[in-house]
Protein backbone atom coordinates (compact mmCIF):
# COMPACT_ATOMS: atom_id res chain seq x y z
CA UNK A 1 0.00 0.00 0.00
CA UNK A 2 1.21 3.60 -0.75
CA UNK A 3 2.19 5.78 2.05
CA UNK A 4 4.27 8.61 3.37
CA UNK A 5 6.96 7.48 5.24
CA UNK A 6 8.15 9.95 8.11
CA UNK A 7 11.58 10.05 9.57
CA UNK A 8 11.40 12.09 12.59
CA UNK A 9 12.55 12.87 16.47
CA UNK A 10 10.51 14.72 18.91
CA UNK A 11 13.71 16.77 19.71
CA UNK A 12 14.66 18.17 16.37
CA UNK A 13 13.55 21.73 15.46
CA UNK A 14 13.63 21.06 11.99
CA UNK A 15 10.86 18.86 12.12
CA UNK A 16 8.64 20.80 14.52
CA UNK A 17 9.06 23.87 11.93
CA UNK A 18 8.22 21.43 9.03
CA UNK A 19 4.58 19.75 10.95
CA UNK A 20 2.16 22.29 9.22
CA UNK A 21 4.04 21.01 5.73
CA UNK A 22 3.58 17.29 6.75
CA UNK A 23 0.08 18.41 7.80
CA UNK A 24 -0.91 19.88 4.90
CA UNK A 25 0.50 17.38 2.83
CA UNK A 26 -1.57 14.36 4.94
CA UNK A 27 -4.54 15.87 4.79
CA UNK A 28 -4.30 16.75 1.01
CA UNK A 29 -3.76 13.05 0.50
CA UNK A 30 -6.17 10.55 2.54
CA UNK A 31 -5.48 8.38 0.58
CA UNK A 32 -1.56 8.56 1.99
CA UNK A 33 -1.44 7.12 5.14
CA UNK A 34 1.89 7.86 7.44
CA UNK A 35 4.20 5.83 8.59
CA UNK A 36 6.33 7.22 11.56
CA UNK A 37 9.61 6.39 12.31
CA UNK A 38 11.23 7.83 15.82
CA UNK A 39 15.05 9.27 15.22
CA UNK A 40 17.82 9.07 17.82
CA UNK A 41 19.05 12.69 17.47
CA UNK A 42 19.69 12.54 21.16
CA UNK A 43 21.63 9.82 21.96
CA UNK A 44 22.88 11.22 25.32
CA UNK A 45 20.40 11.97 28.01
CA UNK A 46 20.56 15.88 28.32
CA UNK A 47 19.45 18.86 29.33
CA UNK A 48 18.33 22.19 28.10
CA UNK A 49 20.47 23.70 30.88
CA UNK A 50 23.43 21.74 30.05
CA UNK A 51 22.61 22.21 26.33
CA UNK A 52 22.77 26.10 26.88
CA UNK A 53 26.36 25.87 28.55
CA UNK A 54 27.78 24.21 25.50
CA UNK A 55 25.66 26.24 23.04
CA UNK A 56 25.90 30.04 23.63
CA UNK A 57 23.99 30.65 20.29
CA UNK A 58 21.41 28.28 21.12
CA UNK A 59 18.55 31.16 21.80
CA UNK A 60 19.49 32.97 17.94
CA UNK A 61 19.31 29.76 16.62
CA UNK A 62 15.55 29.11 17.99
CA UNK A 63 14.42 32.83 16.54
CA UNK A 64 15.82 32.16 13.22
CA UNK A 65 14.13 28.89 13.09
CA UNK A 66 10.84 30.56 13.98
CA UNK A 67 11.72 33.02 11.69
CA UNK A 68 12.10 30.07 8.69
CA UNK A 69 9.22 28.38 9.71
CA UNK A 70 6.18 30.61 11.10
CA UNK A 71 6.20 27.73 14.27
CA UNK A 72 5.78 29.59 17.28
CA UNK A 73 9.00 28.43 20.26
CA UNK A 74 8.07 31.56 22.60
CA UNK A 75 7.78 28.18 25.78
CA UNK A 76 11.35 26.80 24.55
CA UNK A 77 12.94 30.24 24.97
CA UNK A 78 11.02 30.81 28.29
CA UNK A 79 12.32 27.99 28.94
CA UNK A 80 16.13 28.48 28.02
CA UNK A 81 16.21 31.61 29.42
CA UNK A 82 14.86 30.56 32.87
CA UNK A 83 17.69 27.99 32.66
CA UNK A 84 14.88 25.24 33.57
CA UNK A 85 16.36 21.36 33.01
CA UNK A 86 14.01 19.96 30.16
CA UNK A 87 15.32 16.69 29.89
CA UNK A 88 15.99 15.19 26.14
CA UNK A 89 16.49 11.96 25.31
CA UNK A 90 15.34 10.37 22.39
CA UNK A 91 15.47 6.89 23.45
CA UNK A 92 13.13 7.63 26.08
CA UNK A 93 10.52 9.64 23.78
CA UNK A 94 10.48 6.37 21.08
CA UNK A 95 9.33 4.34 23.89
CA UNK A 96 6.67 6.73 24.33
CA UNK A 97 5.45 7.27 20.70
CA UNK A 98 5.69 2.71 20.95
CA UNK A 99 3.51 3.26 23.29
CA UNK A 100 1.11 5.70 22.35
CA UNK A 101 0.91 3.51 18.60
CA UNK A 102 -0.22 0.09 20.53
CA UNK A 103 -2.77 2.12 22.61
CA UNK A 104 -4.09 4.60 20.58
CA UNK A 105 -3.36 3.41 16.82
CA UNK A 106 -3.79 5.52 13.12
CA UNK A 107 -2.41 8.60 14.75
CA UNK A 108 1.20 8.38 15.09
CA UNK A 109 1.65 11.77 13.23
CA UNK A 110 -0.35 13.69 15.16
CA UNK A 111 1.23 11.70 18.23
CA UNK A 112 4.94 12.67 17.30
CA UNK A 113 3.59 16.62 16.35
CA UNK A 114 2.01 16.73 20.07
CA UNK A 115 5.37 16.27 21.69
CA UNK A 116 7.18 18.71 19.15
CA UNK A 117 4.69 21.25 20.37
CA UNK A 118 4.90 20.70 24.26
CA UNK A 119 8.44 20.84 24.16
CA UNK A 120 8.72 23.83 21.54
CA UNK A 121 5.44 25.91 21.45
CA UNK A 122 4.62 25.33 25.02
CA UNK A 123 8.19 24.65 26.82
CA UNK A 124 7.25 21.56 28.46
CA UNK A 125 9.42 18.48 30.04
CA UNK A 126 8.00 15.68 27.30
CA UNK A 127 9.38 12.93 29.43
CA UNK A 128 7.63 13.61 32.47
CA UNK A 129 4.97 12.20 33.98
CA UNK A 130 1.95 14.97 34.27
CA UNK A 131 2.82 15.22 30.11
CA UNK A 132 2.23 11.58 30.10
CA UNK A 133 -0.88 11.55 31.53
CA UNK A 134 -2.15 14.89 29.51
CA UNK A 135 -0.70 12.83 26.30
CA UNK A 136 -2.51 9.58 27.67
CA UNK A 137 -5.52 11.74 28.53
CA UNK A 138 -5.54 13.66 24.94
CA UNK A 139 -6.10 9.63 23.09
CA UNK A 140 -8.10 8.38 25.58
CA UNK A 141 -5.85 6.55 27.33
CA UNK A 142 -5.79 5.21 30.65
CA UNK A 143 -2.57 6.90 32.53
CA UNK A 144 -2.20 3.60 34.34
CA UNK A 145 -1.78 1.35 31.08
CA UNK A 146 0.11 3.92 29.55
CA UNK A 147 2.15 3.38 32.25
CA UNK A 148 2.62 -0.20 32.24
CA UNK A 149 3.23 0.16 28.33
CA UNK A 150 6.54 2.03 28.79
CA UNK A 151 7.40 -0.58 31.02
CA UNK A 152 7.09 -3.75 28.91
CA UNK A 153 9.90 -5.20 26.80
CA UNK A 154 7.60 -5.99 23.73
CA UNK A 155 6.91 -1.77 23.84
CA UNK A 156 11.04 -1.20 24.01
CA UNK A 157 11.89 -3.59 21.44
CA UNK A 158 9.36 -2.10 19.36
CA UNK A 159 10.69 1.55 19.71
CA UNK A 160 14.57 0.19 19.28
CA UNK A 161 13.31 -1.33 15.71
CA UNK A 162 11.57 1.69 14.84
CA UNK A 163 14.87 3.39 15.50
CA UNK A 164 17.69 1.27 14.03
CA UNK A 165 15.19 1.01 10.48
CA UNK A 166 15.24 4.62 10.50
CA UNK A 167 18.72 4.87 10.97
CA UNK A 168 19.11 2.30 7.92
CA UNK A 169 16.96 4.29 5.91
CA UNK A 170 19.38 7.51 6.88
CA UNK A 171 22.67 5.42 6.48
CA UNK A 172 25.74 7.29 7.28
CA UNK A 173 24.62 10.73 7.04
CA UNK A 174 21.72 11.51 9.43
CA UNK A 175 19.38 14.37 8.33
CA UNK A 176 15.68 15.56 10.05
CA UNK A 177 13.44 15.44 8.78
CA UNK A 178 13.38 12.66 5.90
CA UNK A 179 10.08 11.73 4.01
CA UNK A 180 9.30 9.56 1.14
CA UNK A 181 6.54 8.11 -0.33
CA UNK A 182 6.77 4.57 -0.24
CA UNK A 183 4.43 2.54 -3.41
CA UNK A 184 4.76 -1.11 -5.06
CA UNK A 185 7.60 -0.01 -7.09
CA UNK A 186 10.19 1.61 -4.88
CA UNK A 187 10.78 4.44 -2.57
CA UNK A 188 11.05 7.75 -3.40
CA UNK A 189 13.03 11.05 -1.24
CA UNK A 190 10.59 13.85 -1.04
CA UNK A 191 12.96 16.03 1.54
CA UNK A 192 15.85 15.45 3.33
CA UNK A 193 16.34 18.57 5.97
CA UNK A 194 13.32 21.27 6.75
CA UNK A 195 11.83 21.95 3.04
CA UNK A 196 9.03 24.39 2.17
CA UNK A 197 5.64 23.25 1.50
CA UNK A 198 6.04 24.30 -2.42
CA UNK A 199 8.76 22.65 -2.93
CA UNK A 200 7.77 18.94 -1.17
CA UNK A 201 4.53 19.24 -2.39
CA UNK A 202 6.16 19.00 -6.10
CA UNK A 203 8.58 16.62 -5.57
CA UNK A 204 5.35 14.76 -4.67
CA UNK A 205 3.51 15.22 -7.65
CA UNK A 206 6.87 14.54 -9.70
CA UNK A 207 6.87 11.05 -7.85
CA UNK A 208 3.32 10.48 -7.95
CA UNK A 209 3.67 10.63 -11.58
CA UNK A 210 6.58 8.76 -12.07
CA UNK A 211 9.45 10.93 -11.96
CA UNK A 212 11.75 11.26 -8.84
CA UNK A 213 14.65 12.61 -10.26
CA UNK A 214 16.49 14.64 -7.32
CA UNK A 215 15.25 15.67 -4.11
CA UNK A 216 14.03 18.40 -2.00
CA UNK A 217 17.34 19.51 0.21
CA UNK A 218 16.89 21.82 3.17
CA UNK A 219 18.08 22.73 7.06
CA UNK A 220 19.89 20.13 8.80
CA UNK A 221 18.10 19.25 12.18
CA UNK A 222 20.85 19.80 15.09
CA UNK A 223 20.86 20.75 18.74
CA UNK A 224 23.92 23.00 19.13
CA UNK A 225 22.82 26.23 17.60
CA UNK A 226 24.88 25.65 14.56
CA UNK A 227 21.97 24.64 12.23
CA UNK A 228 21.58 26.19 8.53
CA UNK A 229 19.91 26.25 5.66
Amino acid sequence: MSHFLYLSDVFCPWCYGFAPVMQRLAAEHPDLPVRVLGGDLVGQATTLTEMKAGSPNLRDFFVRLEKTTAQPVGGFLAALDADRPLRMYSPDAAVLLAALKRLAPGHELAQMECLQQLLYRAGRDVLSADVREATAARWNVDPLLLERALDDPAVREAAEKETREAAALMGEFKLYPTLYLVRDDGRSLLARGYASYATTAARLEAALSGNSAGFAGGGACSLDGTCHI
